[in-house]
């Protein structure tokens, strides 16, 4: 299905932007996950619109990724065209107290970038591990901050192809979720902005937010972080640590010791071994308080 379509990318993109049967093992933090039909890493906006237009115009399935933190792709694969932005698009600069970057850059690289030049209020973002595509879209958040506190405005690319620049307060940004994220808009750059502040205190609360982070999060096993959302009124690791269910787990896969929030691939775990601890984690946290986990990991395939 794809002869036409592979001739096309072919003449549009450089050879090294196109991957054929990808390993998504390699491009997920789980470390584990079927293969995609074809993994594109284009390295410039244009070519993702012409590369979209084909895409769209040909019904074939797409997904976009970015650092792939918070992803997995089933044992089966992904039939269809995965387009990543991340390193191949990862450019910022600062400008007064804002940063601009483009969805490829780290969250954590935006961070840091802040803290050089004396920028505050951005410390959170360097102990989340996506990028800024990603992260904007789900309105990624730790130690009590989220995106929505920090950003000014995004640059997307709409499904009908036009660039837009978006007012972050017009992106109907809530918990782990916004308006892009239910438009499937692409977001190709954003503008956050700090406070001028001490370098010294920047980089002192940068220091003790990745002190909690290394204390109690399981940073030595592969894992997508969070695996769930908090449900309304509790706390998710706590409902699934009162289950008993620390430890447990199917396959290689199992709930963190550490923080039973996250579910790691400690033993060469399989997407299905991840899936079904999951699923058993969140079967068992229903019996037993009624309550049913969203699942904040974005499966694919």
């Amino acid at each position: 299905m794809y002869e036409e379509f592979k001739n096309f990318i072919y003449n549009q993109l450089d050879d090294s932007e196109i991957i054929l049967n990808a390993d998504m093992s390699r491009y997920s933090s789980f470390k584990a996950g079927g293969k995609a039909d074809i993994l594109l890493n284009i390295n410039n906006i244009g070519k993702i619109k012409t590369i979209l237009k084909e895409i769209i115009a040909k019904n074939i399935k797409y997904s976009i990724i970015g650092n792939g933190t918070n992803i997995l792709v089933k044992d089966s694969g992904y039939r269809g065209v995965l387009i990543r932005i991340c390193e191949n698009m990862n450019s910022f600069y600062v400008k007064e107290n804002m940063i601009i970057a483009q969805s490829g850059a780290l969250l954590s690289s935006v961070s840091k970038a802040a803290a050089d030049n004396g920028i505050g209020g951005l410390e959170f973002l360097n102990g989340i591990p996506g990028s800024v595509g990603g992260g904007v879209c789900m309105n990624a958040g730790a130690y009590g901050k989220e995106i929505k506190d920090v950003l000014l405005k995004v640059e997307i690319l709409s499904f009908e192809g036009s660039i837009k620049t978006i007012p972050a307060e017009n992106l109907n940004l809530r918990y782990r979720n916004s308006a892009i994220k239910d438009s499937g808009d692409i977001v190709i750059g954003a503008v956050f902005v700090g406070a001028f502040m001490n370098k010294d205190e920047i980089f002192s609360q940068m220091a003790e937010l990745n002190a909690k982070r290394r204390d109690k999060q399981p940073l030595e096993y592969p894992s997508a972080g969070s695996t769930f959302k908090r449900p309304e009124g509790y706390f998710a690791g706590k409902l699934i640590e009162d289950c008993g269910l620390k430890g447990k787990g199917i396959g290689g896969a199992k709930v963190s010791e550490k923080h039973a929030g996250f579910i790691i691939n400690y033993n060469n775990a399989t997407a299905k071994d991840i899936l079904d601890t999951i699923e058993m984690v969140r079967a068992t946290v229903k019996a037993k308080f009624g309550v049913v986990l969203e699942n904040e990991v974005k499966i694919l395939g």
